[in-house]
């Protein structure tokens, strides 16, 4: 009899693990890191980022990062992405995401921090996606996302995505950006 309500014990634990490991795997965000979203859109209000400062900086590319001036505030590029899969190793586990680009193509993709790529956001973004309020009128961009770790190791950028900016104040189709924070922190247009 004994044996049996330890054996009834036992299966009810199992049973109760493996209905969590099933809701959990449904849970979880998908485990890439692409970047396969990029809308352009009307410069307004945009919330701050959600960086951390006790988290490791992201680090910076060849080129200085865009001024506000004439030419930017007019439109804002909408990026979004997967989140990584966890890990079960502490010093490895994705604690934000460094978002780079290029006026040249595959430039950022083979190495974010080339010369010629500019460093969107010094802190990491924690959340999968982002507002970059800084664009230049008429420029086209490219765009790579890279998980960073707590020692400030990043990983390859897993693929690119353009963003091609109209002139001047051409307005693009409307979307809310009301639940994006800006990439860069803080409004950063003009």
């Amino acid at each position: 009899m004994h044996s049996r309500v330890v054996l009834g014990a036992l299966l009810m634990i199992v049973g109760t693990l493996l209905v969590a490991m099933i809701a959990i795997r449904f849970l979880l965000p998908p485990s890439t890191a692409a970047l396969p979203n990029a809308m352009i859109l009307n410069s307004d209000k945009a919330s701050p980022a959600r960086g951390s400062p006790s988290f490791p900086t992201c680090p910076p590319a060849g080129t200085q990062p865009l001024q506000p001036s004439s030419r930017t505030g007019h439109h804002k590029v909408v990026l979004s992405w997967n989140a990584n899969a966890l890990s079960p190793d502490p010093e490895v586990q994705t604690v934000g995401y460094c978002l780079y680009r290029s006026s040249k193509q595959h430039s950022a993709k083979n190495n974010p921090t080339c010369n010629d790529c500019e460093q969107i956001n010094r802190a990491p973004i924690v959340g999968t996606g982002c507002v970059d309020d800084l664009v230049l009128d008429s420029a086209t961009y490219y765009y790579v996302v890279t998980a960073i770790n707590a020692k400030g190791k990043i990983s390859s950028a897993a693929s690119e995505t353009v963003a091609a900016i109209p002139p001047g104040t051409q307005k693009p189709n409307p979307i809310s950006t009301t639940s994006y924070p800006s990439c860069r922190g803080s409004a950063s247009s003009k």
